[in-house]
């Protein structure tokens, strides 16, 4: 025990964790719930999406969320990724503190994490991606061997499951891959054949596992599923490579999203060591110039592929992998190296500051959620001291007009800035789930068509919130008219 404690591991280990808990230390202090993360845990959640992986940890593993733990076991795994990561791109001591202390306070994963119905599963997807990885790397030191089939095999499962886990965590080898080449054309035994050797063992690799996924969802997944994409691939407004390059450098300059502005760091940093790189290093020129580009593209050549617009910070999840890497080498190839680790721990406690703000506008804006929610139960209550919540149904109509909570909102912040009363243009199932996850009321849901037929004609003519009578008894249906525009269907439409 005394040898595990002090070993480098695990120092390397507490010092992610504790970096982590300071981060998200109002997130873990102050629970707020997300868009999403009110549903009810069902048996084939997250199947319809192709996510097998994300059912198993969510449902069969740690079943309903529970406030704090959920974000904490997320930290614990995220904080044992970030340690294989530094172990595996090679860097060491003071090097490998500040790299994990940059991947792990990026502000893109907050977007990850504050969906707490599936936070943990991502970080357990990411920490699957890295191993990996680990054992490709391993694979190519027994060459067709007996050795090599075992850890080729182990790899290409764990690829897998990362992606039943999440999608877009297919991105994060492919990066992993791209950064290790690109350390390995600096090292003496550098050979391209041996390289392009390598290189198309994992692109064997790759393909393995994208196979191996698509055949499990046919095994664990209905035959329904729409798939990942399928929400972000409606229309095509327009030239998708124009359209990518375009959200590209908005992305490198760090205007994406709230938080995103240190990538712009990164950025910098790249073209100065890409710069260096042509005045002083011209062998292997071309090669490190392609890998470096790809390294930054890598992280977001899923845009490539949407075309309705919309592109949610949640899918970069590889960009704070680029964001430490390339920081952290440039900091390892120049002098005065003390002085950029100085600098980085600015860039640290920057990204912490972002995260903080985030989370601290949701919190405001969940707990306005609920302050509306509570005077929606009381109008209703005294409106009709005789209501029922187990017999009579409670149906919401529209929604809050956006202005509502406006002043918690940051700028440009996604899903940090989402209402229960407002998302999907308002939705009766989200409002009713929400209301009971909080334990503001426990309402009955409309579960069946005739129910809703019979109150669906009368709807219009009423006033909407916060008028008198935006709230109506129709028999025994309690409809609360928030807006003018009906929102999301209801499941029995």
């Amino acid at each position: 025990m005394k040898h595990i404690l002090s070993s480098n591991y695990f120092k390397l280990f507490s010092f992610s964790f504790l970096i982590t808990c300071i981060a998200y230390g109002f997130a873990l202090i102050n629970f707020s719930l997300s868009i999403d993360s009110e549903q009810v845990i069902y048996e084939d959640i997250f199947l319809p999406l192709g996510r097998w992986g994300a059912n198993l940890i969510r449902y069969h593993i740690f079943g309903d969320i529970i406030p704090h733990f959920t974000l904490l076991v997320s930290l614990f795994f995220l904080s044992l990724t970030a340690v294989e990561l530094s172990r595996l791109l090679g860097f060491k001591g003071i090097m490998g503190y500040f790299f994990c202390g940059l991947f792990l306070t990026f502000p893109q994963m907050a977007y990850q994490l504050i969906f707490t119905l599936q936070a943990d599963a991502i970080t357990i997807g990411f920490l699957s991606s890295v191993l990996a990885m680990r054992f490709f790397i391993k694979s190519l030191d027994h060459f067709f061997s007996l050795k090599f089939a075992g850890y080729f095999t182990l790899s290409a499962l764990l690829f897998m499951f990362s992606i039943a886990v999440y999608q877009a965590l297919a991105f994060i080898p492919v990066l992993i891959y791209l950064i290790i080449f690109f350390k390995n054309t600096y090292t003496e035994n550098y050979n391209f054949k041996t390289e392009f050797k390598k290189g198309l063992i994992f692109i064997g690799l790759t393909i393995a596992s994208v196979v191996l996924y698509f055949i499990s969802t046919k095994i664990f997944c209905p035959k329904s599923s729409s798939g990942f994409f399928s929400a972000y691939t409606q229309d095509n407004p327009g030239n998708i490579f124009t359209d990518f390059f375009d959200r590209w450098k908005i992305l490198l300059k760090g205007n994406a999203y709230y938080g995103n502005k240190t990538f712009i760091i990164a950025t910098v940093l790249l073209a100065v060591i890409m710069i260096r790189i042509f005045f002083q290093e011209k062998k292997k020129l071309l090669i490190r110039f392609i890998t470096l580009l790809s390294i930054m593209i890598v992280p977001f050549i899923i845009s490539l592929f949407i075309t309705n617009g919309i592109h949610p910070p949640r899918l970069y999840v590889a960009s704070g992998i680029a964001f430490a890497f390339i920081i952290i080498y440039f900091i390892t190839t120049v002098k005065f190296q003390k002085v950029f680790l100085a600098l980085a721990s600015l860039v640290i406690v920057a990204n912490i500051y972002y995260i903080t703000k985030l989370f601290l506008s949701h919190y405001r804006l969940y707990n306005n959620d609920i302050k509306v929610a509570r005077n929606i139960d009381s109008s209703i209550r005294t409106k009709y001291p005789d209501f029922d919540p187990a017999n009579d149904y409670v149906y919401f109509f529209g929604s809050l007009p956006y202005s509502e909570g406006n002043e918690h909102r940051l700028p440009n912040a996604e899903i940090f800035g989402g209402s229960f009363f407002i998302w999907d243009n308002g939705s009766n199932d989200r409002i009713i789930n929400f209301m009971k996850f909080s334990d503001v009321a426990h309402y009955r849901i409309i579960d069946n068509k005739e129910t809703y037929l019979k109150i669906k004609d009368s709807i219009n003519p009423m006033p909407t919130w916060p008028k008198d009578g935006y709230i109506k008894r129709l028999d025994n249906v309690i409809v609360v008219k928030l807006g003018v525009t009906k929102g999301a269907n209801l499941w029995v439409e």
